[in-house]
């Protein structure tokens, strides 16, 4: 079997219906669920819960560039609504919504400012092929 190696390629946040494509070093999507067992003393069940989802992304700094990242989550992030976000790799696409939340300010220097971000998932996340 040939070995396939896959890279996060793209991440694109709509806010107000403008697309936003990050200068992305790292993106990753996490699933988190939780099962719980239950065991009485004739039997056990195990109960998957709900899925949540997180979207962890670490980008570089636009502050003031226009059609910016950091400018457009800075206002999403104080309304507090829903954005839809859509991450793709060499070969699936993954979108849904995320929570916006406030980019960091500033760093080190002596190198690129980065900024992290871990978004909570507002439901599902769709993969297409």
């Amino acid at each position: 079997m040939a070995l396939a190696v896959q890279t996060g390629r793209s991440l694109t946040v709509t806010i107000d219906s403008v697309a936003y494509s990050a200068q992305v070093a790292e993106v990753t999507l996490t699933p988190n669920q939780t099962v719980d067992q239950y065991i009485s003393l004739t039997s056990s069940a195990a109960v998957a819960q709900p899925v949540t989802f997180e979207l962890s992304v670490r980008a570089f700094q636009d502050w003031g560039v226009v059609g910016g990242i950091c400018d457009a989550l800075w206002t999403a992030a104080a309304a507090g609504t829903a954005v839809s976000f859509s991450m793709g790799t060499d070969g699936d696409t993954f979108s849904g919504n995320i929570i916006p939340a406030y980019p960091n300010v500033g760093g080190p220097a002596d190198s690129a400012l980065e900024v992290e971000f871990t978004f909570q998932v507002d439901g599902d996340v769709t993969k297409a092929p």
